[in-house]
C-alpha cells in the first residue's frame, strides 16, 4: 500500500496493546496506530493516567525507556515524533461521538468476552473499515493470518471468501490458535506440491505450556485456575484452539488435549500431532527427509509465520523472535511416522506428524497480527481472495 495504515487499538493493556506499540515504533512500519481507547486507572489525574500507560509500554518492552512521552492537553502519546491519539473510557459505555477520525482499521485487544460480543465490535464499523478482534471467537467469522489465501485438500470445511460478509468485523484467533495454524500452513503447502490421492486429516492433537502472569492472590479461593496465585503452582487450563480446529475441520478428531499454566516468560511451548490418511501414485512412502527438507524451505520464505531451530536450547534463545511459532527440527523432537498404525489397504497410510514448537503468545502473536492485517488489506485492495472461516 501506497500509504500508512491508519489503526484505531481498543486496550492499551500490558501485554498485547503494549506489544502492538512496541512493535509498530519503526518509522519503515507500513501500520501506524494513530488512535487508543483505554480506560481510565485513576479518575481525574490524567498526569497518572498516562504514566500508567507509560509505564505498562516500558515494563513490556525496556528498550522503549525514554522513548515514550505524552502531551496532555492534547491527550497524546508521543513515539518517535509521532503522535497517538489516546481517548479514555469503557468502550462498552462511551460514545464514539467524539472520534472525528475514519481509520482503516480497529484492533480490539480487550478482552475475549468484549471480543464475542458482535454489537460492541459492530460499533467500531462507525470508525474504520474494518474491525479486528485479537482473540478467538464463536460469534464472528475468523481471519487466520497463517491461513490467509490457503486451499487444501484436507479443510473439511471451505473458507468464504470475506467479499460476500457485509459487516467486515472479524477474529483473529488468539497467540496458541496462530501457533498451531502456522504449523497446520507448513504442512498444507507441501502436501500441496505432492502427487497424492486420498487425502484426509484424521484428526489434531494439541499440548499447550502457556506462560502466565502472577494474578497477585496469595490464597487459591476460586476453583478456577485463572484467577489461583500463579507463583511455584502448576495450574491445568483451557486454551483457544479447539474451537479455530472445529471451524476448519467438521469431521475430523480435534482436541486441544492438555493447557498447562505456569509463570514463565513467553515464549510457551505446543506439541501438535497430526493424523494424515494418503495413498501416492507409486505406491511409495513419502519420507521424512523430503518433508524435513521442505519445512526448511517454506520457513526460510515465511519467516513471521514459521521459523525452525536444530539447537536444543531453552526458550529464553527464542523470546525476541517474531514469529508464530519456532519448530524444533532435531529428530529427538520432530517425528515423521508412516503408517504408525500398521494398516495396510489398498496402499493408503495413515501418517503422524508430531511438531514441537515455541510459540510466543505476545511479540509473535502480535507480529503475526500486523502482517495479517497489512496482507489483509492489501489483498482488499487488489480484490483477491481473503479466506476467513465460520
Amino acid at each position: 500500500m501506497n500509504r500508512k495504515i491508519k489503526v484505531l487499538l481498543v486496550g492499551l493493556g500490558s501485554e498485547i496493546g503494549s506489544t502492538l506499540i512496541s512493535l509498530i515504533k519503526n518509522k519503515k512500519e507500513v501500520i501506524e496506530i494513530s488512535g487508543v481507547i483505554t480506560n481510565q486507572i485513576f479518575k481525574n489525574d490524567q498526569k497518572k493516567n498516562f504514566d500508567s500507560i507509560i509505564t505498562r509500554i516500558v515494563l513490556n518492552d525496556p528498550s522503549m525507556i525514554n522513548q515514550v512521552s505524552y502531551n496532555q492537553k492534547n491527550s497524546s502519546l508521543i513515539i518517535n515524533k509521532k503522535k497517538i491519539r489516546v481517548f479514555w473510557g469503557n468502550v462498552k459505555k462511551m460514545s464514539l461521538s467524539k472520534i472525528k477520525f475514519k481509520y482503516d482499521v480497529t484492533i480490539i485487544a480487550t478482552s475475549k468476552d468484549q471480543i464475542n460480543d458482535k454489537n460492541l465490535m459492530k460499533k467500531f464499523l462507525k470508525v474504520s473499515k474494518f474491525v479486528f478482534g485479537v482473540a478467538e471467537s464463536t460469534n464472528l467469522p475468523s481471519i487466520y493470518p497463517n491461513l490467509i489465501n490457503t486451499q487444501s485438500k484436507l479443510f473439511e470445511k471451505r473458507p468464504r471468501n470475506i467479499f460476500k460478509i457485509k459487516d467486515k468485523v472479524f477474529a483473529l484467533g488468539s497467540c496458541q490458535t496462530n501457533g498451531w495454524q502456522s504449523q497446520l500452513r507448513l504442512i498444507v503447502e507441501i502436501f500441496n506440491k505432492i502427487k497424492i490421492k486420498n487425502l484426509k486429516m484424521l484428526g489434531c492433537e494439541l499440548d499447550i505450556v502457556h506462560p502466565d502472569t502472577p494474578q497477585g492472590k496469595l490464597g487459591t479461593k476460586s476453583v478456577n485456575p485463572r484467577d489461583q496465585d500463579a507463583r511455584n503452582n502448576l495450574r491445568p487450563g483451557f486454551s483457544q484452539v479447539e474451537k479455530s480446529m472445529k471451524k476448519i475441520f467438521k469431521f475430523a478428531y480435534v482436541k486441544n488435549t492438555i493447557s498447562l499454566r505456569t509463570l514463565t516468560s513467553p515464549p510457551g511451548y505446543q506439541i501438535s500431532r497430526f493424523y494424515i490418511s494418503y495413498s501416492t501414485i507409486n505406491g511409495a512412502d513419502i519420507s521424512k527427509e523430503y518433508f524435513k527438507k521442505e519445512i526448511i524451505k517454506f520457513c526460510k520464505k515465511n519467516k513471521f509465520k514459521i521459523q525452525y531451530t536444530d539447537s536444543t536450547l531453552g526458550s529464553r534463545a527464542f523470546e525476541k523472535v517474531e514469529t508464530s511459532a519456532v519448530l524444533l527440527l532435531n529428530d529427538k523432537y520432530f517425528h515423521f511416522n508412516n503408517n504408525f498404525l500398521n494398516i495396510k489397504k489398498d496402499n493408503e497410510k495413515v501418517l503422524q506428524i508430531v511438531f514441537q514448537s515455541y510459540v510466543h503468545n505476545t511479540r509473535g502473536y502480535c507480529r503475526s497480527v500486523i502482517e495479517g492485517v497489512k496482507e489483509i488489506l492489501s489483498r482488499f485492495k487488489r480484490n483477491k481472495n481473503i479466506s476467513c472461516w465460520n
